[in-house]
């Protein structure tokens, strides 16, 4: 049974029921008591290789298996070299934050800042493994307006996501839903840390190997789908991790972790979605392993029965 919601702390916002995947940190959050504010569904790119984006969107789905973000030493998943060694984790390291706002300039200075930290954090293990970690790039925006990766095509309909064919994270603050969670800048940065995890999953070569796994199983057959989920936790529990990091550090404050915690909690497939990233509950418990384990093996969701990743 996965550990309980933490209660929010003061400053936080209390949550009334699962709200979408975190796809883009959206959902439906109690404002107070009894007045209940329905948050609005946003689905990002599925960042495991099959990029797809809501029923009704004209974008096609497509793989990134052949991207250079890749690892192209090691193409692999429960034993890849990252989830085997237990003394991999990360070092606890102050992260000196830059102001947030939804001001575009100040958001991207923000996101720099957090990149620099996140590469900070995870490129010792790479050193430690003899493999290459290159920086992912960062597009910060107002909206979705305009944008045309190759993920998603020309379509604006999409949130917070990592694109492994082009090695970069996207993080358009309209999909922030910045006017629930406001100056709760926590939020913003787990949402960035997760993606941030995608990024390390190539770079590791744990996205080449489910790229192939998925183009075999067929993405959107049950197998399919159940990397799909254990490849989202996994990123999720990297989150955790991080932001542990970053707390131990004395970057972060027990409050700020209470809101990341029980916004891990609300966050996972609605009812109707494809069931692509995980249940409410598995996202809170993978979270949690990462921020209070802090190692890279606990990590390893791809050696887990599938009842813990679905």
């Amino acid at each position: 049974m996965p550990p309980p919601a933490v209660a929010p702390p003061t400053g936080a916002i209390p949550v009334a029921r699962p709200a979408p995947p975190r796809r883009g940190r959206v959902g439906a959050l109690l404002v107070i008591l009894v007045l209940i504010v329905t948050g609005v569904l946003l689905r990002t790119a599925v960042s495991t290789g099959l990029h797809s984006i809501n029923a009704g969107s004209t974008v096609k789905t497509t793989y990134a298996g052949d991207s250079g973000s890749e690892n192209r030493g090691v193409q692999a998943t429960a034993d890849n070299p990252l989830l085997t060694n237990a003394d991999y984790t990360l070092l606890p390291a102050k992260c000196a934050y830059t102001a947030w706002s939804t001001q575009v300039e100040v958001a991207r200075k923000f996101f720099e800042t957090a990149a620099s930290c996140l590469q900070s954090a995870w490129k010792p293990l790479f050193d430690k493994m003899n493999l290459p970690f290159e920086a992912p790039k960062l597009n910060v925006s107002a909206t979705t307006g305009g944008i045309t990766t190759l993920c998603t095509g020309s379509s604006s309909n999409f949130a917070a996501f990592y694109c492994s064919a082009d090695m970069t994270i996207y993080m358009p603050i309209s999909q922030l839903q910045t006017d629930l969670f406001g100056n709760n800048w926590v939020v913003y940065l787990s949402v960035f840390a997760h993606e941030y995890g995608h990024h390390v999953q190539a770079q590791a070569g744990i996205l080449g190997k489910v790229h192939s796994q998925r183009r075999d199983a067929g993405a959107r057959s049950d197998l399919g789908l159940e990397l799909s989920r254990r490849t989202e936790l996994q990123a999720q529990c990297f989150d955790g991790m991080y932001l542990s990091s970053s707390s131990n550090g004395g970057s972060l404050t027990s409050a700020q972790i209470g809101v990341a915690r029980n916004d891990a909690y609300h966050r996972g497939d609605a009812p109707g979605d494809m069931r692509d990233h995980g249940t409410s509950s598995n996202m809170g418990t993978w979270f949690e392993t990462g921020y209070d384990k802090d190692r890279a093996m606990q990590c390893n969701t791809f050696s887990v029965p599938a009842s813990k990743v679905n």
